[in-house]
């Protein structure tokens, strides 16, 4: 009696202990069959290649107008026309006018004085001729036809200066009317009509909007590596694309000792006044093996870079890093020109893992 009781009381623990290890098992057999099956991680990809690259820092930049005026007044008067701020005008159109009556006026005068000596130069050429028939032996003729040259002489002297006078009173009747230098549209308007403006007085500014550079400076160990015909990048925001550069000036500003150049780029939607940033380099151009700076991986036994092998698995690679430009660093490690190297899905990899490759993503 006693051994069916304690074997009544052993049954149900045995039991109990059985249930507990088909359960652990169960959950083993589920965890290495999750181990195997990982689902594979969406990643993009770029080969390693060799190019040539230069070290290179950003500088600070911004986009400017290759024409940017401040139209001044070249008469004094008062303004009756002017355009508003926001104009777009063509090269010639009016832009600005200035009250021409003096100026109209003196010009009048002047023509004026030129009618009746122009009548005389008439008389005087006419009786030149005359005389000069007459002079031979006839001394009397000779001295009037001597005066009449000389009043013919004075004539044209007198003509030849208040033509030159009239000149000068039709230039100062046409600067009255202010025409726009370029294609362009006014952004600041610095007088109003009915004010009185002397010559030089700023009065508009125009602007070009259609042709546009980046003014920005460099520091003096760029100088030798920046030349007119170099690309270099130009990135503003996210966005980002390459320039040419078209000026270089080598004196550098007294202050801030930098040097400016200028660069073209044809991105026509970025306006006037855009700050932007453009990578200069800053050492020799070398041909090395390089990745997108993406690819890097920071670990704490130092850096890595993820390659995908023939089997579609990422095996992670140690790296040294090199020279580097804004865009790819030099590596130096198991790596070959054409390796498949994870720049992006990278933070979610684990050696051994299949991954899935989808370029050009975005996410």
């Amino acid at each position: 009696m006693f051994h069916l009781t304690k074997l009544n009381l052993i049954i149900p623990i045995m039991n109990n202990l059985f249930k507990i290890f088909v359960f652990q098992f169960l959950f083993f057999l589920t965890n290495l069959s999750a181990e195997d099956n990982i689902p594979s991680v969406i990643v993009e990809t770029e080969e390693a290649v060799t190019i040539e690259i230069s070290p290179s820092i950003w500088t600070s930049g911004s986009i400017i107008s290759q024409n940017d005026s401040k139209i001044a007044s070249e008469v004094k008067g008062k303004i009756i026309e002017i355009l508003d701020v926001g104009e777009q005008v063509k090269k010639g159109d009016v832009i600005a006018r200035i009250e021409n009556t003096k100026y109209q006026l003196s010009y009048n005068e002047i023509k004026s004085e030129i009618e009746p000596i122009e009548s005389l130069l008439i008389y005087y050429t006419s009786e030149t001729e005359r005389l000069k028939k007459l002079a031979g032996n006839n001394n009397a003729a000779k001295n009037e036809l001597e005066k009449i040259q000389a009043n013919k002489n004075e004539s044209i002297a007198k003509i030849n200066l208040i033509k030159s006078k009239l000149e000068t009173a039709r230039d100062l009747v046409d600067r009255t009317i202010i025409r726009a230098p370029f294609d362009g549209i006014t952004v600041n308007r610095f007088k109003s009509i009915g004010e009185i403006v002397d010559p030089n007085d700023e009065i508009i500014r125009l602007v070009d909007i259609d042709n546009l550079e980046i003014k920005s400076h460099i520091q003096k160990k760029s100088l030798p590596y920046v030349n007119i015909g170099d690309a270099l990048e130009i990135k503003i925001d996210s966005s980002s694309m390459m320039g040419v550069v078209n000026k270089v000036i080598p004196v550098g500003d007294n202050i801030s000792r930098l040097y400016e150049i200028r660069v073209q780029f044809s991105n026509k939607i970025w306006p006037v006044g855009t700050a932007v940033k453009v990578a200069c380099p800053i050492k020799q151009k070398q041909n090395v093996l390089v990745v997108p700076r993406d690819a890097l991986v920071i670990r704490q036994s130092g850096i890595a870079i993820y390659r995908i092998n023939t089997q579609d698995r990422a095996e992670l690679i140690p790296v040294q890093t090199g020279i580097s430009n804004t865009k790819y660093i030099q590596v130096i490690g198991d790596v070959s020109i054409g390796d498949k190297i994870v720049i992006r899905g990278n933070e979610r990899l684990r050696p051994g893992q299949a991954v899935k490759i989808i370029n050009n993503l975005d996410y």
